[in-house]
């Protein structure tokens, strides 16, 4: 409503007419800015006031309300009169009750208030006699409660209808008052602004050259415009490059807090928001003084408070009259900030790059479409080894003609396809005559049409890294010719060791066979002529003959433990215990053995091996539960912590003591006598070289008279 943010169309500045015309001009603005519309709107505040004027008037009489509660104080008076009976007292209470019902009457008719049962109530008052009896009196005592709460309900109807009304007026009062008061600060806003446009206006007509009146109300329309859209400010100095003027857009004042009474009539030195450039305010000052025009002076400007700074470019030249006389320095002012500090930004970045440059034992590198090696700065060349002589122009394989051409075949395919690259290694001849390698790693660039531009990377000496890796395939190739021949060395080693062990076993079990064949020889033929004790000895001999033998056949199975060939596979290691259980001789025992044996179990291993492990530890399981009265002997396994099988046979016979447990695993170490138990002592010994040899470990725990449990590890079989 009202808007009058109309163009200036004053003539040009200087012009003869410039200050009647810009008069004008005011004055049409400020009678376009008073806007009688506003002052019209103020009837509608005025209207509600009125009203909630007469809405208050309204408000019921306190009169009213004193008859009301005259009434009832008189009706309670009359209740406890009859109570008492007292006919004196009562009649006085009646004149009472109708004197405050004639003034109840009056205050109702005064304030428009229709109470339907007082006519009821005078008619039944005058109706009562001298010898009224007391029922009678009790219904009018009745009748007279109902009549003052019915004044008293339509008083409260009334006040709470006349405080709504008195709301919404309030509101609405409110609403009408705030659009005027709105519209007429506008209007005020337009006003200010068109005095001081024109002010402006006169300021500068007195420099102006003359125009032609409408051609120089485009241009001062058309020079406000400028200045008030452009991104840079217009500023003017006086002869000693005082600021005597400037546009309204400089951030000095929009952004940084600073008004013109504080810039204006000082020099750019002496003003508090700027910080001297990076030549001296002398050699600026100096410029001036010389008449000379200056460009892009870059200046820091500081926030009134102190907390914000901006950087402003400024150029000016100087100004002279009709006369050619100086007087000042004209120019604009121009925010560099984001320039500045996107500057300082990529001067940080690049700062950055060089140092990595320097430091990293990397260099990066460019190609263009043609795969040519591009300019990428000598900082590059004094550790690029790729760079031997700066190739800039030259394709790598023209640069490096002495690495094998099948090596750039393979790299050129992946050029040629725009594939990224990494680890590219390739040898080639150093200044020296020597021979570098280098490791390249690259990326297909592309613009933002999607046209290849190149490629771009890094790459790196891997010289000591190949000569490493030379000196250490040397070594591993003499370690494995030392391995190689010391394995053949020990494997002659075990083939003599194993031949021996069956020649010892042939040479010694025909004398020990020939021993016991006599022995049992002798007590078959001279069994009758031999004593008690001559066959004692007898059976002592063929004894010692049969544990000769057993003991040479334990040391043979201890021997081919070690060396015989263990292939691998998934073995139902269920199934082996299960063969095992069954394939142990029989025993005298107290009560039959009860076998558990999980189902499901499967390892990687040595099927034949292992059916070794289990029946040594099933047979020594059911040798120790021979005497127990409910023997039991279970197998289970569990996933161990680094994943292995954990493989379990556990029984609950002879036990043995915990602290000798490490002795069970020696040969011919036994911790029960013989008499009782009888065996070679070797047969862990066995089972913990061949859990061993798969890699696992063996373990035993138990308690005298608790049994015995025997863990051992193997891997688990591959799903």
């Amino acid at each position: 409503m009202g808007n009058t943010d109309t163009a200036w169309t004053s003539a040009a500045p200087g012009s003869a007419s410039s200050g009647a015309e810009a008069a004008r001009t005011l004055l049409e603005r400020l009678r376009g800015c008073a806007d009688n519309r506003w002052l019209l709107l103020l009837a509608g505040p005025v209207c509600a006031a009125a009203l909630v004027i007469a809405l208050l008037q309204q408000r019921p009489d306190t009169t009213l309300a004193d008859a009301a509660d005259g009434l009832g104080t008189a009706t309670a008076r009359l209740g406890w009169t009859v109570a008492d009976g007292a006919e004196d007292e009562t009649q006085r209470e009646l004149a009472l009750l109708r004197q405050r019902l004639a003034t109840l009457r009056g205050a109702a008719a005064s304030g428009g208030l229709v109470l339907h049962e007082l006519d009821l109530l005078e008619s039944r008052l005058a109706g009562l006699g001298p010898r009224a009896g007391r029922a009678e009196l009790r219904a009018v005592a009745d009748l007279a409660e109902r009549v003052t709460a019915q004044a008293r309900q339509e008083m409260l109807q009334r006040q709470a209808r006349l405080g709504l009304w008195l709301q919404l007026l309030s509101a609405t009062l409110a609403l009408t008052l705030l659009l005027p008061a709105h519209g007429l600060w506008r209007q005020r806003r337009r006003m200010r602004r068109a005095l001081r446009e024109f002010s402006d206006t006169l300021a500068r007509g007195a420099e102006s050259p003359p125009a032609d009146t409408a051609e120089a109300g485009v241009s001062a329309r058309r020079w406000r415009a400028l200045a008030d859209l452009s991104a840079d400010w217009y500023w003017e100095s006086d002869e000693q490059m005082r600021l005597s003027w400037s546009s309204g857009s400089s951030p000095l004042t929009t952004q940084l807090g600073w008004t013109l009474d504080e810039l204006i009539g000082r020099r750019r030195d002496e003003l508090p928001a700027f910080e001297p450039p990076a030549l001296g305010w002398d050699w600026l000052n100096e410029r001036m003084a010389r008449r000379q025009p200056f460009r892009d002076v870059e200046l820091r400007a500081r926030s009134r408070r102190g907390d914000h700074a901006l950087w402003i470019a400024l150029s000016g030249r100087p100004r002279h009259d009709a006369e050619g006389r100086f007087t000042g320095y004209e120019g604009v002012g121009r925010d560099i900030t984001e320039r500045k500090l996107g500057y300082e930004r990529q001067r940080e970045n690049e700062q950055r790059w060089a140092l990595m440059v320097d430091l990293a034992s990397d260099w990066y590198w460019e190609t263009d479409a043609a795969h040519r090696l591009q300019p990428v700065g000598r900082a590059v060349y004094r550790s690029a080894v790729d760079y031997l002589e700066p190739g800039d122009g030259r394709t790598r394989w023209e640069l490096h003609t002495a690495t094998p051409p099948e090596l750039w075949e393979r790299h050129r395919a992946d050029l040629d396809t725009r594939r990224p690259f990494r680890s590219f290694e390739f040898p080639t001849e150093a200044r020296d005559g020597g021979t570098r390698w280098v490791s390249l790693s690259g990326i297909a660039r592309f613009d933002g049409q999607g046209r290849f531009l190149g490629y771009r990377g890094v790459g790196r000496d891997i010289t000591v890294r190949k000569q490493a890796e030379a000196v250490l395939r040397r070594d591993n190739e003499a370690l494995q010719q030392a391995v190689a021949e010391r394995t053949r060395e020990l494997q002659q080693i075990n083939r003599d060791l194993d031949a021996f062990s069956r020649q010892l076993a042939h040479e010694l079990r025909t004398p020990i066979g020939h021993v016991e064949g006599i022995a049992q020889l002798l007590s078959h033929r001279a069994a009758a002529r031999l004593d008690k004790a001559d066959r004692e000895l007898l059976a002592m001999q063929e004894q010692a003959a049969r544990t000769m033998r057993e003991t040479l056949d334990a040391l043979m199975l201890l021997a081919r433990s070690t060396v015989q060939a263990m292939p691998m596979d998934s073995v139902d290691l269920s199934a082996l215990a299960q063969d095992a259980a069954t394939g142990l001789p029989a025993l005298e025992r107290r009560a039959p053995l009860h076998w558990e044996i999980e189902p499901g179990l499967r390892v990687h291993g040595c099927a034949p091996a292992l059916r070794i492990v289990l029946a040594n530890l099933l047979g020594n399981a059911a040798k120790f539960t021979r005497r127990v009265e409910a023997p039991t002997v279970r197998v289970a396994a569990a996933p161990d912590a680094d994943g292995r099988l954990r493989v379990t046979v556990e029984d609950n016979g002879a036990g043995f003591d915990p602290a000798l447990a490490d002795r069970l695993f020696v040969p011919f170490n036994r911790l029960h006598a013989g008499e009782d138990y009888a065996g070679t002592g070797v047969g862990l010994s066995i089972v913990q070289r061949i859990v061993e040899r798969h890699g696992g470990t063996v373990a035993a725990h138990g308690a005298p008279g608790r049994g015995a449990r025997f863990e051992f590890t193997l891997a688990a079989a591959a799903d």
